[in-house]
């Protein structure tokens, strides 16, 4: 009798292990589906290329670069 439910109470305590665990990654990855755009985006930003494709954006060689003084506002 007692075997029967130390049994059960391992078997409960692995099915509600299993059960979070497969919780936790499902909202794993619905967090990352929403945040890994921004990531993406931020990186490529502070990088001036795509992260994705390795391409580059702009040069700085070829802006031109306007300063603008408080007082010519």
């Amino acid at each position: 009798m007692i075997f029967y439910i130390i049994i059960g109470s391992l078997f409960a305590f692995l099915l509600g292990y299993c059960m979070g665990k497969r919780q936790g990654w499902k909202s794993g990855y619905r967090e990352a589906e929403v945040l890994m755009p921004l990531k993406l985006r931020q990186d490529s930003l502070e990088a001036g290329k795509c992260v994705i494709c390795d391409e580059n954006w702009v040069k700085a060689s070829q802006c031109e670069i306007f300063s603008r003084g408080v007082d010519t506002l």
